[in-house]
């Protein structure tokens, strides 16, 4: 099993990209998020003119790109509610486990502790 690993897990959309500035939006109110663009180093460059929003709850963080988002933790800890509500909306955001409809490539969230009120 995972005891003693931090959280770490992978979330994707399919069929279309998000929009930074809608993300920020969407979570500056409960967060803080920061983007952070590429610069557009060279066109054939597959990362040139991208992005990446990075947004922290209390122990949780995340990483949200146009088509998949990275959550974790850099240290293992219950989630707190607010680490909870990062957890619901990357999920609503970003809903597959795989990178395409294809069965294969399948991720597993990883077993986690909730903070006891």
């Amino acid at each position: 099993m995972n005891q003693g690993k931090p959280y770490d897990h992978v979330r994707f959309t399919w069929w279309h990209n998000h929009d930074p500035l809608k993300l920020v939006e969407r979570l500056k109110g409960e967060f803080n998020p920061t983007l952070h663009r590429w610069p557009p180093a060279h066109a054939t460059s597959p990362f040139a003119g991208g992005w990446e929003i990075r947004v922290r709850a209390d122990t949780l963080s995340a990483s949200l790109f146009a088509w998949k988002a990275h959550l974790f933790q850099r240290d293992r800890a219950p989630f707190t509610k607010k680490d909870l509500r990062l957890r619901e909306i990357v999920f609503s955001l970003y809903p597959r486990t795989r990178p395409n409809p294809l069965p294969w490539l399948f991720t597993h969230e990883p077993p986690f502790e909730v903070e006891e009120e």
